[in-house]
């Protein structure tokens, strides 16, 4: 369905006349299990509608009193030539499209340190819609947690390293980065000098020591009720210094690579779901 809707938005007759159907065909057999109404889906195929979801659910209070996550500042820009208009951003920046998949380009982004280095990025995104997202300093680590029907599983993953403005642009594709600290898979120079390859020790453990499953889990059922999803992914920052819990993405139906036992877990679920009618 999203590689549809992507040929659709690019004038696609033939997708939108499938999509159709298939809108058309659950309308009319409400007989037919839908796991994920596919509205709730769409909710997080456009980077800006998914960031003003999840901006309403980081308004909920954690129970210190202090919010439950905070979102990334992001900007929506019609187009990369529009940036010094929209300034009221700080740097470093991620620069991503708004369409969140669908296409190879939609997991490409560019890291950007500094306003001068926004003329080097032109190029890469033409006269696209693109969101422009402040970096959060994490120490390099990125926690992915995954929910399937409000289970949450979370793991620890290598990410960028603490940058300032003197960094270089670096172009990637989220989807290549490396998923373990002990991987060999080869980084170009550039994102190599930014992306910890190496566990970093201590920092580490710190890290995995203050995080809050409980928290998480108030996320996730945070992100449940807004979203409507039963099955989705977000990724958590914990901020340098101050360990405030960041939200910077949330996906459907992410891998699960990391879920032991999501096979199991898939099947029941759907036993339950089929139980119930």
């Amino acid at each position: 369905m999203t590689d549809l809707v992507a040929k659709i938005e690019r004038g696609d007759i033939e997708a939108r006349n499938l999509y159709q159907r298939f809108i058309t065909y659950t309308k009319e057999h409400p007989d037919v299990i839908i796991i994920d109404t596919w509205t709730n889906i769409e909710k997080v195929l456009d980077r800006m509608h998914l960031y003003q979801h999840t901006e309403m659910c980081s308004k909920q209070k954690n129970t210190d009193g202090t919010p439950l996550f905070y979102v990334p500042k992001s900007i929506t820009l019609d187009s990369i030539d529009d940036w010094r208009d929209n300034m009221d951003i700080k740097f470093p920046i991620i620069c991503k499209r708004r369409a969140a998949c669908s296409s190879t380009e939609a997991h490409q982004m560019t890291l950007v340190p500094s306003p001068q280095q926004m003329l080097n990025i032109k190029d890469w995104f033409k006269s696209e819609s693109v969101i422009l997202q402040e970096f959060v300093q994490h120490d390099g680590i990125i926690v992915k947690v995954y929910v399937a029907q409000g289970q949450i599983t979370a793991s620890t993953r290598p990410s960028f390293k603490n940058l300032d403005h003197t960094a270089d642009v670096v172009h990637f594709d989220s989807q290549t980065l490396p998923k373990s600290f002990e991987t060999d898979i080869e980084l170009s120079d550039e994102l190599d000098k930014v992306f910890v390859r190496e566990d970093p020790g201590a920092i580490h453990d710190h890290k995995k020591a203050v995080l809050d499953n409980h928290r998480l889990q108030r996320i996730a059922d945070s992100l449940h009720q807004q979203l409507g999803l039963t099955f989705f992914g977000f990724d958590v920052l914990l901020q340098t210094k101050t360990n405030a819990y960041f939200v910077v993405d949330v996906n459907y139906f992410p891998s699960f690579k990391d879920v032991d036992n999501f096979h199991s877990m898939f099947v029941d679920i759907l036993e339950e779901r089929l139980g119930k009618v």
